[in-house]
Formats: structure tokens, C-alpha cells, sequence
């Protein structure tokens, strides 16, 4: 009987997030990711490899924000090229090239949590106006790179761990 009690409970767990009547946590704040500033590399030339560096104010720069205190990880999903119009300019995303902030007013100069690999899951605290995330790269263009408005997409997930 008990099994039959709990799947509806389940099911319902997975659609809201939450366990009604339960005892565990409950999230009382949606959790969002707002892309605060793209990755600017400016003017590059062809053959020459341009860095923006995660605490510059070119890097690509996303807010979190959800239930203060709660546990989430940050998952990227990292381009190898940028593009436009079938023509490429690879890029490059060391282990070293992000930057997390949790204070309420975050720091891109001097993060707490900095040299952070992007290529693995990170798992913060949200502090109490969420926090702030920092990316850098490098882009490689070709010897005989045209000129373009090259873009490509980097996409951060963030989830509660329930922790």
C-alpha cells in the first residue's frame, strides 16, 4: 500500500520540484540564469589567438539567483567554434577559465572562487543575491580568417541539489 501511496507523490515531485506533506526541502524560489554580458573579443586578426580573460570586463558574465543558501550545480555547454556563415574560428576553454562570486555584491575583480574548471561540474551555495559567474576563452582565428560577426553559444544549466 505504501508504494502505491508514494508514486503519486513522486510523480508530483518531478513535476513541481517539491514534496507536499513531506518533510525535506522545499523551494520557495525559482532558480534562474540571466546572461549579464556576452564574451567580447573585439578586432582580431588572422593567425593571431585573442585571450578575454575570466575577470575582465569582456568575459562572458551570467546571474543566478534562486532560494538563498540552497546547494546548485553549474553545468557549461562549450562551444569549440564560433561561426558565421560556415566559416569557424575555433575556441578554447582551459581548466582555469572560470570565476564564481557569492557575495551580494560580487567582486569580478577579485572572486573568491577563482582558476575553476568549466569542463566539470561545479557546486556552490547560492549567497543572497544568488551569484555571479565569470568565462573566459581564447579564440584561434585561421591564417586566412575572413572578417565576420562570429558568434556561438554557451549555455550554463543550474540545478538544486536538494543539499
Amino acid at each position: 500500500m505504501k508504494a502505491k501511496c508514494l508514486l503519486p507523490l513522486v510523480v508530483l515531485f518531478l513535476i513541481l520540484g517539491t514534496l507536499p506533506l513531506l518533510p525535506g526541502p522545499v523551494w520557495a524560489q525559482a532558480l534562474t540564469v540571466t546572461r549579464v554580458n556576452d564574451i567580447d573579443f573585439g578586432p582580431m586578426f588572422p593567425g593571431v589567438p585573442k585571450v578575454v580573460d575570466k575577470l575582465s570586463a569582456e568575459a562572458i558574465e551570467f546571474h543566478v539567483t534562486g532560494t538563498p543558501g540552497a546547494e546548485i550545480t553549474l553545468d557549461f555547454a562549450l562551444p569549440e567554434y564560433m561561426s558565421v556563415n560556415g566559416r569557424t574560428i575555433q575556441l578554447i576553454f582551459y581548466d582555469n577559465s572560470c570565476a564564481v562570486d557569492t557575495a551580494a555584491v560580487p567582486n569580478q575583480a577579485s572572486p573568491p572562487f577563482t582558476d575553476l574548471n568549466p569542463w566539470q561540474t561545479l557546486t556552490y551555495r547560492l549567497g543572497s543575491n544568488g551569484l555571479t559567474v565569470w568565462l573566459g576563452a581564447k579564440a584561434v582565428p585561421k591564417l586566412r580568417q575572413e572578417a565576420g560577426a562570429y558568434t556561438g553559444d554557451v549555455v550554463l544549466t543550474a540545478r538544486y541539489t536538494g543539499n
